[in-house]
């Protein structure tokens, strides 16, 4: 049997939004069952789904009767990778705080309230045949008992960074340690162009990994492939738009938020979701 899960007490984190440059809170509540993951701000609640998607230029935002929250990705990758099923999330602000730009600090704010087992089954959905999304970008999803994402990365001016890692997402203890902590990435020229440009107006080498090739890293990295896992990291938080765990298998290629997103719509037409009880 699978049961949901919440948290066993609100936790609160607050900082700057890599992309607006403003500070923001964001204080996440247990819920009850059959909640699902819903963000509140300014008295509406947007419910993490597909559904409410309203931009994937440069992060994810969700939008309803005229609010928004953007960079939502990190935060639900940490909820569905510590397999948080139900939570309220208030936001104080239009963006997310990037923090560290990994999802570390929110997987830790989890392990530092823990994690409350309910009663109801979870949503789980499964695939009866392969599915296939091509554009710049590639998604080849095959059916599976449990879920996977291998995915392939490669950067026209950087060979070095040519990666394809395989991440199993099946415990709260695997995310934790294998993928939480990749930290969002950029290269130095696209910095110097973004800055210039009035975007990024929060990004530091606080808050993300910053590369120049051929080797040259701004900090230490965390883990071998930092870059293409931290692609893995906002694929498993895109897909938390679909609000069920997943059985299947993913092979990424070049992947990004509007094909991750486009990606979860697609999944919720053709695959099956019911309760595991």
């Amino acid at each position: 049997m699978i049961l949901q899960n919440t948290i066993a007490s609100a936790f609160t984190l607050s900082g700057i939004g890599i992309h607006s440059g403003r500070q923001g809170r964001v204080t996440v509540h247990p819920a009850e069952e059959n909640t699902g993951r819903v963000f509140r701000a300014g008295g509406i609640e947007i419910p993490a789904h597909y559904n409410y998607v309203a931009d994937t230029r440069r992060c994810t935002t969700l939008g309803h009767e005229g609010t928004t929250i953007s960079t939502v990705e990190h935060l639900l990758s940490a909820l569905y990778g510590m397999q948080i099923d139900n939570a309220v999330i208030e936001v104080e602000g239009i963006e997310i705080p990037i923090l560290d730009g990994s999802a570390l600090p929110f997987v830790e704010a989890i392990q530092s309230v823990g994690i409350a087992a309910q009663t109801a089954s979870a949503n789980v959905m499964t695939l009866s045949k392969e599915i296939h999304v091509r554009g710049t970008s590639e998604m080849h999803v095959l059916p599976s008992e449990t879920f996977s994402i291998r995915c392939a990365v490669a950067f026209e001016n950087w060979t070095e960074g040519t990666a394809n890692p395989l991440c199993e997402v099946e415990s709260p203890a695997v995310y934790a340690n294998e993928i939480a902590p990749a930290r969002t990435f950029a290269f130095q020229h696209e910095v110097e162009a973004l800055l210039a440009a009035g975007l990024a107006k929060g990004g530091s080498l606080d808050n993300a990994l910053i590369i120049t090739p051929p080797n040259t890293f701004s900090t230490p990295l965390r883990m071998p492939q930092e870059w293409a896992i931290h692609k893995i990291l906002d694929i498993i938080g895109d897909l938390a738009l679909i609000d069920a765990r997943l059985c299947l298998t993913l092979e990424a290629v070049k992947p990004g938020h509007r094909i991750n997103t486009e990606l979860a719509g697609i999944l919720l037409e053709h695959g099956q979701v019911e309760r595991k009880g």
